[in-house]
């Protein structure tokens, strides 16, 4: 009865389309609009009982809610849902699933539901089975685990890099022995198979590897004293016949600052010579399990024919909130779901690194390597995709973060230098929407991915910028994100030209990839110190000169505007503004129609300048109660990139700069942009040197020292 029923469908709803994903159309076709929730209800009333399902399923689970942005949060409430099909399928992948129907809110993407069927004897308009097992340590995600690994095994890409280079220290733990772990000191000629532990600290755990308590850990522990999240892991790499495991806590030693640098310096080594990682992605700090959390099942209810009564034999419909972490999630700037791992800088690098991972989510467990992205309730997802991303709806607001992790090496392998800068620009981005516990390591937490990346760049590295990008690579600028005040940390960290000087979430302007990229100042000397033999480590000091136009300005701040989000469409121009001083060609008005400031600035001194003693702006940790200005500011243009697109553009980004105390050298207060769209594609490189012209006219071209 029920396969004749679905072999037989009545006329298709005009609404819901019956709920019905046909592989003779179009990809993403067959399902898909905004019907409101009223006339779903009329739909239902008229004879649809697909709509009927959408309704009850929506009446359950609340979904349909749109969330507006308000300035500080998401809220409100709409009841128009969205439905499109999700298609993913790949027939060399051994967890690979088929399809099912995607419904969420209007006009939002991170919040969603999956409606799938389980039964796999008929053809089934709902998708093929996905279930997840009810607790993480299930038996169908060890068989999924292993299938991911089994799978991983013929990659090529996915295999050990020359001869296996172990850790300093592993913990054995032996399980012939009552459950004891010791630390063991590896030395040359060893090639024992271990596993990566990369985890919450969540605060200062209680048990860890001291000067004190190396004997101890050495002579061996009970496993029992560890905490949950290191005894599962123990559990994870036991299943997998693996006795070796390592974990920072407990193989670095935590109150020896020379063993610390040293072997803060070999991450890049320890994460990728592992066999796989394992991520307790779940975990907010050791003390809990990510192998014992029971996950919430989803809603089933059972199929009626047209006449009302149920499907025999029954068949049953799931329905499900879509999963949010991980690989699914869409970000922190979108208020999504995130795990706790996702909100750390140090555990960036180790998810890059990784050769493979097992990641424990708090949805499911999900697995990644270097040729692929795949989870438990979806299947493959390759590097190059776009995980989460709908077939349609609206285009989000902005490109998704966190999308790095171990396929980001094979990507830079083959990529070309501009999409291998490009990559490494949304790194940067990425890494800096992570917190760090001592803001002191930001160098040092991204030093493993720094030198990975410099097998496949040729360049010097300064503080966190190639000098193969350079002056481009001093285009960065702070995100003003609602929820992301951009600050001047407490300690020295980089200079100033560098983006890891500040807190707070960086972009890089795009100007390396565009057609038509030349520099408006020349890079005469680069200076850095180091604070360890790291070169892509700590710094002390630096400063680089350049030889450019440079121009005076004025910064005024307004008060009233502070901490609120620049909205220049609504007259909202942000605290900090920057104008010309003189006349300058091409501008009607001679304030800056951008100016993004690095961190919080404020009036420092005086400084001698052409027109005499004028109050100059500085850095500061915190903003002004009260408005200021005009002070004098320095514009140094550093690079003009023209954009042939549809609407031709060129544009031009430059330094807006802050005499230091004594007048030699500067300190970066920010970047503006500036430039022209809608030109014709003969004129833009005689807007190019007219621009170059203008500037000259109002500046004059000197050296700059910035620090």
């Amino acid at each position: 009865m029920a396969e004749a029923a679905l072999q037989q469908q009545p006329e298709r709803c005009k609404l819901c389309s019956n709920l019905v994903i046909d592989d003779n159309e179009p990809r993403g076709t067959g399902l898909h609009g905004a019907p409101y929730v009223s006339y779903l209800e009329g739909s239902h009333k008229n004879g649809c009982r697909f709509c009927g399902y959408l309704l009850q399923i929506q009446h359950l689970f609340g979904i349909f809610v749109r969330w507006n942005f308000n300035g500080d949060s998401y809220s409100g409430y709409c009841d128009r849902p969205t439905f499109e099909t999700l298609k993913i399928s790949n027939p060399t992948c051994p967890t690979s699933r088929g399809e099912r129907i995607l419904v969420r809110p209007f006009q939002v993407h991170h919040k969603a539901l999956e409606i799938y069927r389980e039964h796999s004897g008929l053809p089934s308009p709902f998708g093929k089975p996905i279930a997840v097992g009810e607790r993480t340590d299930s038996a169908s995600t060890w068989i999924f685990l292993q299938d991911c690994l089994t799978w991983c095994a013929t990659h090529a890409s996915c295999a050990q890099e020359g001869p296996l280079r172990l850790p300093t220290r592993l913990l054995h733990f032996d399980s012939c022995s009552a459950g004891v772990v010791s630390l063991v000191e590896t030395k040359q000629g060893d090639a024992m198979p271990y596993v990566a532990l990369s985890h919450c600290w969540g605060g200062d755990l209680p048990v860890k590897l001291t000067t004190a308590s190396y004997k101890s850990f050495r002579s061996g522990l009970p496993r029992e004293c560890l905490p949950n999240t290191f005894q599962d892991a123990a559990t994870v790499a036991a299943r997998f016949d693996i006795a070796y495991i390592w974990i920072d806590a407990l193989c670095i030693i935590q109150d020896d600052a020379g063993d610390w640098v040293q072997e803060a310096a070999q991450m890049a080594h320890v994460y990728s010579n592992a066999h796989f990682t394992i991520s307790a992605a779940s975990s907010k700090d050791g003390s809990i399990s990510f192998l014992k959390q029971q996950r919430t099942m989803p809603l089933v209810l059972g199929l009626e024919d047209d006449t009302g009564h149920l499907d025999s034999p029954p068949e049953q419909l799931l329905a499900r909130k879509r999963f949010e972490t991980g690989i699914h999630s869409y970000g922190k700037a979108f208020d999504a779901t995130l795990d706790p791992t996702d909100l750390r800088g140090w555990i960036m690098q180790e998810k890059v690194l990784s050769r493979r991972t097992m990641v424990f989510s708090s949805d499911e467990v999900q697995w990644e390597c270097r040729k692929a992205r795949v989870c438990e309730c979806s299947g493959i997802t390759p590097w190059d995709s776009n995980i989460g991303q709908p077939m349609h709806g609206t285009a989000r607001e902005e490109p998704r973060k966190g999308s790095h992790g171990p396929g980001s090496l094979e990507i830079w392998r083959r990529s070309s230098p501009g999409q291998r800068h490009e990559s490494w620009n949304t790194l940067i981005s990425d890494y800096t929407l992570r917190s760090l516990t001592k803001e002191t390591d930001k160098l040092v937490a991204f030093a493993g991915m720094a030198r990975k990346f410099s097998l496949y760049e040729n360049s010097a590295y300064y503080a966190g910028i190639w000098q193969s990008t350079l002056p481009a690579g001093l285009s960065w600028y702070v995100y003003q994100h609602y929820r992301v005040r951009s600050l001047l940390p407490q300690s020295y960290i980089a200079p100033s030209f560098s983006w890891a000087s500040v807190k707070g979430n960086v972009d890089i302007m795009p100007a390396i990839a565009s057609e038509s990229f030349n520099a408006c100042a020349l890079i005469n000397k680069v200076d850095v110190s180091l604070a360890t033999a790291d070169p892509f480590g700590a710094v002390r000091s630096g400063s680089i000169t350049l030889a450019g136009i440079l121009m005076t300005g004025e910064m005024r701040y307004n008060s009233s505007w502070a901490g609120i989000r620049v909205n220049r469409k609504s007259g909202n121009p942000g605290a900090y503004t920057v104008s010309f001083k003189g006349t300058v060609a091409f501008t009607d008005d001679q304030q800056l129609p951008q100016f993004f400031h690095d961190c919080e600035l404020v009036p420092r001194g005086s400084s001698a300048d052409a027109d005499g003693e004028q109050a100059t702006v500085g850095r500061s940790i915190e903003a002004s109660p009260t408005s200021w200005g005009p002070s004098t500011v320095y514009l140094l243009p550093v690079c003009m990139a023209a954009v042939s697109t549809t609407s031709p553009y060129v544009g031009m980004h430059g330094l807006v700069l802050g005499r230091r105390s004594g007048g030699s050298s500067f300190e970066r207060l920010g970047l503006f942009p500036f430039g022209f769209g809608g030109l014709q594609f003969d004129d833009m490189t005689t807007y190019q040197e007219q621009i170059i012209r203008s500037f000259a006219a109002a500046g004059t071209f000197q050296e700059v020292v910035i620090e």
